[in-house]
């Protein structure tokens, strides 16, 4: 894995909206397939939002969340080929848990092997731009979409990126201002309710995880006023324990 693509750091904050639609997390069974960037505000195309003064600071949320994609010795991700609408082209594959990254690295060697492939982090932002137009697939794990809904037997390529979240754990910033984290991996938000009870006191069961999806994360942070409460994007703890192990091994 070459690290140079992605900078770890802190997860700082811009200011975003609540999730007022937010979806109880107990599983519903209801798929998560939609067609591309259609989840984006349907009153404005991809482009009016990436060129807009706003997606920068959006971009810079959503970078320090690290996905993974196979990828050549200069670093490029493997392209694959899609059919789409009858319509074949090739795009690159961006998982957001290195576990599934690292399965589709062990196929590539078995029925493409490159010279030097290894996975690659890669920061979200600039790869969702990519993928709200159609020039990358994001590939959530199989596990994640089915607690967010999706029926078992649901094939996780064209699936939205599920989120999770308990808005009575929100915490507070320097400034005063709400922050509700996000979280890419569901252990890891009922972990940071256990963590809350054990500190702060209280039932888990009175502590309800929802769910929604990135597309409609973005949109809120599209669309937010400047006293709404903040996001912190978190991704996947094994995502971030395979970075550290990479840098200090």
């Amino acid at each position: 894995m070459r690290a140079s693509t992605w900078r770890a750091g802190v997860f700082p904050c811009t200011l975003l909206a609540l999730i007022g639609s937010a979806q109880s997390f107990l599983p519903t069974h209801r798929p998560l397939v939609h067609p591309s960037s259609t989840l984006l505000k349907q009153s404005s195309s991809p482009n009016e939002l990436f060129d807009s003064p706003g997606w920068e600071a959006i971009k810079q949320e959503l970078d320090q969340v690290p996905i993974f994609a196979v990828a050549n010795a200069e670093g490029q991700p493997i392209k694959y080929r899609i059919e789409k609408k009858g319509t074949s082209f090739e795009v690159p594959l961006f998982y957001t848990h290195v576990s599934d990254a690292l399965t589709e690295l062990e196929k590539a060697k078995e029925n493409t092997p490159l010279p030097g492939m290894d996975i690659n982090p890669y920061p979200l932002g600039g790869i969702f731009e990519m993928w709200a137009k159609d020039s990358a697939i994001i590939v959530p794990s199989k596990k994640s979409i089915i607690q967010a809904g999706a029926p078992p037997n649901a094939n996780p390529m064209g699936q939205q990126v599920p989120l999770f979240a308990c808005m009575e754990i929100a915490q507070e910033n320097e400034n005063g201002k709400p922050i509700l984290p996000l979280f890419l991996e569901l252990d890891d938000a009922n972990k940071a309710v256990t963590q809350a009870v054990s500190l702060d006191g209280g039932k888990e069961e009175d502590f309800e995880v929802v769910g929604l999806n990135l597309p409609e994360a973005v949109n809120l942070l599209a669309n937010a006023k400047e006293e709404a409460t903040a996001f912190q994007f978190i991704p996947p703890t094994s995502s971030l324990d395979h970075i550290r192990d990479y840098l200090s091994g």
